[in-house]
């Protein structure tokens, strides 16, 4: 499939710090307290492209070696986190690692079934940390190792893959995150059953460039950067994304089933 227009949603910028109730609290769709826009954006397809540099646009695309078992699923995703730390350890040859989390979504009605509820894909540009939470976020993680890495570089990356064979509706799409201003960066509160954290929603700016993988298959992956330690202006920190909806698209005949893992690596 080629490249295509579609409506990306995007918040609205507005005078008091924006916030909503996460899916935790909610049981399934967020409830919003700011206002949205769509905007109908060219997206890109990478497919077949070698060009993207995770420090430069702040995502790859890369093949899978692995599967991930039903009953791997059922044991807390033991293998599978053995397994992701071994294709990220050849990807940027880290000293430690810790995958923290693991969703899934699903655009079926019901969504995918999690141990914090059902989860449905994300529909609003966003970065899943900012530049405050991101650190807070690696200390919670990392404990009492923060202490010692604290000299090295921590990355936040998100693994993010197809469940179905084949995404045929409610593909990902990613911002390249050279093209991302600060300024575009809107802070929000996300509101925890037990806890508030803080991701950035993106505000348009017709500058921003956006990426889709046509029909990605079960054994492909999107990698994405969500927050880095790195200070200096010669990387890029946070990478919008969201999903869109591709022109004629059926869920009942092809429904998106993902799965996300959210990592810290220290270099």
């Amino acid at each position: 499939m080629p490249d295509i227009l579609s409506d990306i949603t995007y918040i609205v910028r507005q005078k008091k710090k924006p916030y909503y109730e996460s899916s935790a609290l909610t049981g399934m769709v967020p409830k919003l307290h700011f206002n949205t826009v769509t905007k109908k954006v060219l997206i890109r397809d990478i497919r077949g492209s070698k060009n993207f540099l995770l420090n430069r646009n702040g995502f790859i695309f890369k093949k899978i070696k692995f599967n991930l078992e039903e009953k791997d699923i059922q044991n807390n995703y033991t293998q599978y986190k053995r397994d992701l730390s071994k294709f990220i350890k050849e990807l940027f040859p880290y000293k430690y690692i810790n995958i923290f989390d693991i969703t899934r979504r699903s655009n079926e009605k019901a969504g995918a079934s999690n141990k914090d509820g059902p989860r449905q894909p994300a529909e609003r540009a966003h970065v899943d940390y900012t530049n405050s939470s991101g650190l807070v976020r690696a200390k919670q993680i990392l404990k009492n190792k923060f202490s010692e890495f604290r000299k090295y570089r921590v990355i936040q990356l998100n693994v993010w893959r197809p469940l179905c064979s084949k995404v045929l509706s409610s593909p990902l799409a990613i911002a390249d995150a050279s093209t991302i201003s600060q300024k575009d960066l809107i802070e929000t509160d996300q509101i925890f059953p037990d806890r508030i954290g803080e991701i950035y929603h993106l505000a348009y700016e017709k500058k921003q460039k956006w990426y889709w993988v046509s029909e990605m298959r079960n054994n492909e992956a999107l990698i994405f950067k969500g927050w880095d330690s790195d200070t200096s202006n010669e990387v890029v920190k946070f990478t919008p994304h969201t999903s869109f909806n591709i022109p004629d698209q059926k869920i009942n005949e092809h429904p998106r089933q993902s799965i996300e893992a959210r990592i810290f690596i220290v270099l």
